[in-house]
């Protein structure tokens, strides 16, 4: 029997209708993507039912970094835990980031902040298919956002 995959965010109101009656759904790899996204956005402990759901890398988005390579190794074992323990339609997992400094001009006062911007590729198989499969994100920190 083949699984669904529900598409992220979910919205309920489709749910309640009388024509409807069912939440929207997604293929496979969309669904994954959606999960990593949400995992990797989310901090241990804001979950209601599993306080250890989430990524550690809240840990390193203030932290003062005195050894960049240390950091991206932390942050990269981070992300590597986390989708092992919390995905397991994804076997293989290799996770890479890139980190670099962006200038941006913030709103109508024109001032400029320097925010660390760190590309964030998985790469790994889908235990379903042994199919090869990928996934890009890009994070902000300080205060930590998603593109």
């Amino acid at each position: 029997m083949a699984s669904k995959n529900y598409s992220l965010p979910l919205h309920f109101g489709n749910f309640f209708t009388e024509e409807g009656g069912r939440l929207s759904t997604c293929a496979l790899l969309e669904s994954i993507d959606h999960h990593l996204e949400l995992l990797l956005t989310t901090c241990p402990g804001e979950h209601y039912f599993n306080k250890a759901y989430g990524t550690m890398i809240w840990e390193l988005d203030f932290e003062r970094v005195a050894s960049r390579s240390q950091w991206e190794e932390s942050f990269t074992n981070f992300i590597y835990r986390a989708i092992v323990e919390n995905e397991k339609r994804v076997v293989d997992v290799d996770v890479s980031i890139k980190l670099r400094e962006v200038v941006r001009e913030e709103g109508l006062s024109k001032s400029v902040a320097v925010r660390q911007r760190v590309d964030i590729y998985v790469l790994g198989r889908l235990l379903a298919t042994g199919e090869k499969c990928g996934f890009s994100y890009t994070l902000y920190l300080g205060p930590l956002s998603n593109e």
